[in-house]
């Protein structure tokens, strides 16, 4: 259950027993991203692990995280870190720390899209994932080979690179030099 970041430490209490009666496998994001000390003490009285999202955007985040024992499960989010390289670390980190891997999304392109399964595949992750970005907006210069997604399930694309074919040309076109403004 992603609460972002709605509760104080005792209103994330109250519902976080009650989420244990649903059988709940995680309590994601439950109070403020930089509210360690509270994130820390939710975990040490939850009955539900603590997962954490907008608290990760960096692994420097999650070394400090564990270090404080306020995280039970790391989501790993290839669009809030940046890019693969910083959530492959942060995902190596979590394994070498014994914390939970879980993944989600950001309203992607099937670039985006790809580059989220082949991290979710490389470390694991096959619990559901939030991945909802062709519900809201086309790529488009992912043309060609895209992502098949069918009855609710995504495939990891097997070609070169990421697997998706992009039309570079596009992608000139629709480039803006933010250093000319």
């Amino acid at each position: 259950m992603d609460a972002n970041q709605a509760y104080t430490v005792d209103a994330a209490l109250r519902v976080g027993r009650r989420l244990a009666d649903l059988d709940v496998n995680a309590f994601e994001q439950p109070l403020p991203a930089n509210d360690i000390a509270g994130l820390r003490r939710l975990r040490e009285a939850s009955p539900v692990p603590v997962a954490l999202d907008e608290s990760l955007r960096h692994p420097s985040d999650l070394a400090t995280f564990v270090k404080l024992d306020a995280v039970d499960v790391a989501i790993a989010k290839v669009q809030r870190s940046g890019g693969l390289t910083l959530s492959r670390r942060l995902c190596a980190l979590a394994e070498d720390s014994g914390v939970r891997l879980m993944g989600s999304g950001l309203t992607d392109s099937d670039l985006g899209l790809a580059a989220s399964l082949h991290l979710f595949s490389a470390y694991g992750i096959d619990t559901p994932v939030d991945l909802n970005g062709r519900q809201f907006l086309e790529s488009s210069y992912a043309t060609g080979v895209t992502v098949e997604v069918s009855n609710g399930v995504a495939r990891v694309p097997t070609g070169p690179g990421l697997g998706v074919d992009v039309d570079e040309a596009v992608v000139r076109e629709l480039a803006v030099d933010v250093l000319s403004r």
